[in-house]
């Protein structure tokens, strides 16, 4: 049922209630008919309590709501009087039923002659089809929940339950076919029909007590004063560095769980939620800050509208922030460098969006892919600058750009077999040198700062063995060891080794080859002595 608050109390009778409706099917003694007695005793206190609750909170909503000329809260004044009107008819209509019950078992009051009546007149009146109070009490209940409902638009639930509305019962093979008279009447001493009326009855009245409460939310009327009050603090900023001052406005903040605002954000409904620690409903404003227009000290000047709806009431306010301009900071390895045509791996990040960091990339002048980690991208090159544009989910933060410079030549180098560098001053000695290890080694700044770009092969050069002006041997090397195990012995002193690479490559962080141009200037001269 929309709306159903039980109190323990209630919830304790109505599962005493069952307790005694299971114990009834299995035909124990008299002395749980005497526990429906006071069971149906504790409910007529019940609905006595309820009654007077229910007309004392009827009588604050024509006081606090009657007062109003908007439309919705006289509506729901109005609403609130004729569930009154309804629920005291549907009561006094029961009221009357439980006296036909009494009269029919031959008693006109609870005593020991109705608590021990094992007859089935009164579950006749309530079965038969030929009895009109069985249909008129059903008939009755529909029509009461059908009237709440279209008084207060909730969705209250049948009164008349079958078994197979009741959980407890729903599955039940002995009672699952049964209707809500037979379910409810049938074999059933007076004493025990009379409590089941008596519970029905107090649930009409838990059923208007929710539909009052409903109401009074509508009329304004729910609460006479706010119950929280606490104080609220509104800094200048809420980070301030040591040694500065601290600033704030500090006032009273007040609000009732009764109240249920709607909240606004430029127009656009915004979720409205308790706050845990103070208690006070509170709209949760959330939006990607927009910049431009930045002034001299890179700061924006923005708005946005507030409104507040409560009972047909509009509270608008204009709320002034500002936008930093964020700043950019950009990191590649040892230096903000970018090299053409290689893949540079580059850090973009704006420390300002902290966690609200979720970066986009695009860019002239290069090609650029988005990395594993947020804020990495690689930039290859393909024009002297490069500009590369960030945006934040969707919202542009500002351009960076890149000087390009050129790959550096890489430098030959003549090693012996062990990966020593071999001195091209003094040489090495004839008939101990068994072969070269020629390797194109890259710049160190370009191999600290791309090194998936900085790895080169020599794949073809010229070995030749000099006498003088003569060549007295030549080989070609395809690869970067040479083997000079046959020009040992014809090796003299004064002879020279010249090694002149053909064709270099550097291997691109994709893996592909890139030829690199070589020239005189990279022929490498070994003495021989």
């Amino acid at each position: 049922m929309a709306g159903k608050k039980e109190t323990p109390r209630q919830k304790m009778i109505g599962m005493m209630y069952l307790v005694l409706t299971a114990l009834l099917a299995l035909q124990v003694s008299n002395a749980v008919l005497e526990k429906f007695a006071i069971i149906n005793g504790t409910l007529n206190q019940l609905i006595d309590d309820t009654e007077k609750s229910n007309q004392q909170q009827l009588n604050k909503i024509i006081e606090e709501g009657g007062k109003s000329e908007v439309a919705k809260i006289k509506s729901a004044v109005e609403r609130a009087q004729k569930v009154r009107e309804l629920t005291t008819a549907t009561s006094a209509w029961i009221e009357t039923l439980k006296k036909k019950m009494l009269e029919v078992s031959g008693s006109d009051k609870v005593d020991e002659k109705v608590i021990n009546n094992h007859g089935s007149a009164v579950a006749t009146m309530m079965i038969d089809k030929k009895s009109p109070w069985g249909r008129d009490f059903e008939t009755k209940l529909n029509d009461y929940v059908k009237q709440l409902n279209e008084l207060t638009g909730e969705k209250f639930g049948t009164l008349a339950r079958a078994p197979k509305d009741i959980p407890e019962f729903a599955n039940d093979p002995d009672h699952i076919r049964k209707d809500f008279l037979t379910f409810t009447f049938e074999n059933t001493p007076v004493i025990a029909a009379l409590a089941s009326v008596t519970q029905i009855q107090s649930e009409v009245l838990e059923y208007e007590s929710a539909a009052l409460r409903k109401l009074a939310e509508e009329a304004g009327a729910a609460t006479v004063r706010f119950e929280t009050v606490i104080p609220m603090v509104r800094p200048k900023s809420s980070v301030v560095a040591a040694g500065a001052t601290y600033e704030a406005d500090m006032f009273i903040s007040a609000s009732s769980s009764a109240l249920s605002p709607e909240m606004f954000y430029n127009g656009t409904s915004i979720p409205v939620a308790v706050d845990p620690v103070t208690g006070i409903k509170m709209g949760k404003v959330k939006f990607t800050a927009r910049g431009g227009n930045y002034d001299a000290k890179g700061q924006s000047k923005q708005s946005f509208k507030a409104e507040i709806k409560l009972n047909d009431q509009v509270y608008p306010q204009t709320i002034e922030y500002i936008v930093a301009k964020p700043t950019i900071r950009v990191t590649t390895g040892v230096a903000p460098t970018l090299y053409m045509g290689c893949g540079n791996l580059v850090n973009i990040e704006v420390p300002a969006l902290g966690t609200d960091y979720n970066p986009s990339f695009s860019a002239t002048g290069a090609e650029i892919i988005r990395g594993e980690k947020i804020g990495q991208v690689t930039i290859i090159p393909n024009q002297r600058k490069v500009t590369v544009a960030v945006n934040n989910s969707g919202t542009f933060i500002g351009n960076e750009e890149f000087a390009v410079k050129n790959v550096p030549r890489p430098r030959i180098v003549a090693k012996d077999n062990n990966g020593r560098d071999i001195d091209l001053k003094n040489g090495v000695t004839a008939g101990q040198i068994a072969g070269l290890r020629i390797n194109a080694e890259a710049d160190e700044n370009f191999k600290n700062e791309v090194p998936r770009d900085a790895n080169y092969r020599i794949r073809n050069m010229s070995v030749i063995l000099a006498r003088g002006t003569q060549r007295v041997q030549e080989m070609t090397a395809t690869s970067e060891l040479v083997d000079l195990g046959a020009w040992r012995a014809i090796m003299r002193p004064g002879d020279r080794i010249l090694v002149e690479p053909k064709n270099v490559v550097r291997m691109t962080y994709k893996g592909n080859p890139e030829p690199v141009a070589v020239g005189g200037s990279d022929i490498i001269n070994i003495p021989v002595q």
